[in-house]
């Protein structure tokens, strides 16, 4: 028995010598700081991969337009607004309508009118307009009158109307635009 503890301790001895001489390896990362620094470098790698990629393609897209100027139109493709001059009905401020439609209920109209014209093509149209003044806003009266309210819901439809009508009163030029500073169809 004596030689089975003889050998048991140095069993332990020889077990503890074992551990003594080689000490454990320690881990620099552990496993949760290695699994996020391998997903930042695979971000990273997917960063690069897609910037590599758009930086490829925005050349080969752009390959044919190195010159990087906007085209220069032609002067037929040119437009240009004019300048209007503007008759006003006399009143600084436009023509202030107020008429009834002529629906079986009537609805109130109120319209703030500028007409606008080129001056540069139409010289006498100012005196004429002067003139027709008078004419002019019965015209234009008569027509609100005339309409219901469904009908004078579309606006640019009404203002193409309005222009054709003051235009045939007019022998010296014609209006080219009208405007609306206010325009309300109001039940009562």
């Amino acid at each position: 028995m004596s030689d089975e503890d003889l050998e048991l301790g140095n069993a332990i001895e020889a077990d503890g010598s074992e551990s003594l001489e080689e000490p454990k390896k320690r881990k620099v990362f552990s496993d949760r700081v290695a699994k996020v620094l391998m997903f930042v470098a695979i971000g990273i790698l997917a960063l690069l991969v897609s910037v590599t990629v758009s930086v490829f393609t925005y050349r080969f897209m752009d390959r044919g337009n190195r010159s990087r100027q906007f085209p220069v139109l032609s002067e037929e493709y040119a437009t240009e607004v004019p300048e209007y001059s503007t008759f006003d009905f006399l009143t600084g401020e436009g023509y202030d309508l107020r008429t009834q439609t002529s629906d079986a209920e009537r609805f109130t109209v109120s319209a703030k009118i500028k007409l606008g014209y080129d001056a540069r093509r139409y010289k006498d149209l100012s005196s004429e307009l002067t003139m027709k003044n008078d004419a002019l806003v019965d015209t234009i009266r008569f027509y609100f009158s005339q309409r219901t309210r469904a009908q004078l819901a579309d606006e640019s439809a009404v203002k193409a109307e309005l222009l054709s009508r003051v235009n045939s009163l007019l022998s010296r030029g014609e209006v080219e635009q009208i405007w609306f500073l206010q325009y309300q169809i109001i039940g009562l």
